[in-house]
């Protein structure tokens, strides 16, 4: 499994001042092996994992990581956020499978991003719960931890939350931006598999069009995040 397919990278280095080799911006691990999580952990000296997902999402597809990694789930989302990877099952194409008959549901179900995003950043529970993601991050790197950390897709709730920390080194938003969308580097490939899947289910090409735009990254909506996000040492409640 390459870098690429779980759209892994490190932020570090960007604007010239964050640090290399301690923040890692991931996809789910529960692609990988045991042994093949192991390996990824130990090639980049990994001794924590942030969990951005919901618990309903991490029960389904949990992390297969070694005992001695620290685990900590931070959702940024409730489990009852409207959503299509948060609903009863988180994986899309299994939705997809089990409604291909009512299209029109499935479009129900695709959230609204941009109004997302500007939740995750200004709703009180997601807003603190960002703040203590970016809190443990700073303090596992002062300590030398590196810290990996992902949701499903390693885009939507790991893009807000790299953008977050980011901000906290001073990186300008360009710079924020620009790593934002390096994730479609990764998620062209699997995009169009799967909306050509999309397609051989339903037939229907308004769906394939609103998957295509769901599964990459579109700048304004991490323009959106930063533009309604306030930075803050304390959380709030």
């Amino acid at each position: 499994m390459g870098k690429s397919s779980l759209n892994l990278r490190d932020l570090g280095g960007i604007g010239g001042v964050v640090p290399r080799g301690l923040f890692l911006r991931s996809g789910k691990l529960s692609v990988l092996t045991s042994d093949e999580c192991a390996r990824l952990c130990a090639r980049h000296h990994v001794g924590c994992v942030i969990d951005l997902r919901t618990p309903l999402e991490s029960a389904e597809f949990p992390d297969p990581l070694p005992k001695d990694i620290t685990y900590l789930q931070i959702p940024l989302l409730h489990d009852s956020t409207v959503g299509i990877t948060h609903e009863t099952g988180s994986d899309p194409m299994t939705i997809i499978r089990q409604l291909r008959k009512n299209p029109q549901r499935l479009k129900e179900m695709v959230p609204d991003f941009k109004t997302l995003y500007r939740e995750i950043v200004t709703d009180s529970f997601s807003r603190e719960q960002l703040y203590k993601a970016v809190m443990v991050l700073k303090e596992n790197a002062r300590k030398g931890v590196c810290t990996l950390f992902h949701c499903t897709a390693g885009k939507d709730r790991t893009g807000i939350l790299s953008m977050a920390l980011l901000r906290s080194y001073g990186v300008s938003d360009k710079e924020i931006v620009k790593d934002y969308m390096r994730t479609n580097r990764s998620a062209f490939l699997p995009t169009l598999k799967k909306c050509v899947g999309i397609f051989v289910l339903t037939r229907n090409w308004e769906l394939v069009k609103t998957a295509y735009k769901s599964f990459m990254a579109d700048k304004e909506l991490i323009q959106t995040a930063m533009k309604h996000y306030i930075e803050s040492t304390t959380p709030t409640s």
